[in-house]
């Protein structure tokens, strides 16, 4: 990630090619750590590639892994939406992305509001408004480069009724295999557990490689007390070969897997990637931060596991589990 914020650093001061008028700029990787600035029109950015009109009307497509960031004249409600999800004002963003979606005309950028209003709902804890628009996007986009937004379960907990309405209905979808995954991971703790886990083994040989991958992932889930140290240890390397953006949940799983086997430091390090690198994930990071600290307890550390404490308190007062960390800490303090 910093690597990537360095080449975004260099493109900015390399010279524009293309028209001097471009309505988009493009910057790209080059290979070897070589960044390059294109501008044109772009006429579809997907998961499969970015379709740029170049000066004088000629196409041409360049890879999505290519495409480090892509700027653009947006809707200034798209543009104050986007100031309001960087200040974690979930709720405000989401009424301005609505508004900004309704009034765009560009597929792309529609495609690409959908996504944030993703992660909008996310950050608000509904999961199934996040599914929704989730599926919307995988419609207009099987290959989007948003996938990252999927709002999969991970953390240990029922569903509400209408969530689990909701799973049941995206698990029968099978004709979306993003859909089998989304109601999958819900429905793991309920009653249809068995199909969940069989929906997701099917998913293992899925086309699409983040699907297939984040399938075997949850299927983890099912083996977080049972799993010996040769098995964790696969599931690490095999974490270590997905796309980064898709790494936090896996990552969690493996953090409560080495702490069910008493494996506390290892378990500590697997569950602060997401708060570290990972931010946008916030209920899961004020999770991880959470069973973090009381791993560290478990090795006498109280110090640091009382900063996580804090920080999740301080970052995420909106989650759950604030209220468990505030009664960590008035314990540590009586002891």
């Amino acid at each position: 990630m910093i690597a990537r914020r360095l080449l975004l650093l260099i493109a900015a001061f390399l010279p524009l090619a293309g028209s001097a008028v471009a309505e988009a700029l493009v910057i790209m990787s080059t290979g070897g750590g070589g960044v390059t600035k294109v501008g044109g029109r772009i006429v579809d950015y997907t998961g499969e590639g970015l379709l740029l009109e170049l000066a004088g009307g000629r196409q041409q497509t360049f890879p999505a892994e290519k495409v480090l960031s892509v700027s653009t004249q947006y809707d200034p409600k798209q543009v104050e939406a986007d100031a309001s999800l960087a200040a974690d004002d979930f709720a405000r963003a989401l009424a301005l992305y609505r508004q900004a979606r309704t009034a765009e005309t560009r597929p792309w950028v529609r495609r690409q509001i959908t996504a944030r209003m993703v992660w909008c709902y996310r950050g608000l804890g509904q999961p199934g408004s996040a599914g929704e628009e989730f599926l919307l996007l995988i419609r207009s986009d099987p290959t989007t480069p948003y996938f990252d937004c999927i709002p999969l379960a991970w953390i240990p907990s029922q569903p509400s009724a209408s969530l689990e309405r909701a799973a049941r209905q995206w698990l029968d979808r099978a004709d979306m295999p993003a859909a089998v995954l989304l109601g999958a991971s819900h429905l793991l703790p309920t009653a249809v557990r068995a199909t969940a886990l069989a929906r997701l083994k099917q998913l293992t040989s899925a086309r699409d490689r983040r699907i297939a991958q984040l399938a075997v992932a949850q299927i983890w889930r099912a083996a977080v007390v049972t799993a010996n140290d040769r098995q964790l240890a696969a599931w690490a390397r095999t974490i270590e070969e997905m796309p980064e953006s898709l790494q936090a949940g896996p990552y969690y799983v493996l953090g409560l897997a080495r702490a069910h086997r008493h494996q506390w430091e290892e378990a500590s390090l697997a569950l602060l990637r997401t708060p570290i690198l990972f931010t946008r994930q916030r209920h899961q990071a004020a999770q991880c931060l959470l069973d973090a600290g009381r791993s560290l307890e478990k090795i006498d550390r109280p110090k640091k596991a009382a900063r996580l404490y804090r920080e999740l308190i301080d970052t995420y007062p909106e989650t759950r589990c604030v209220a468990e960390a505030r009664g960590r800490l008035e314990e540590m303090a009586k002891e």
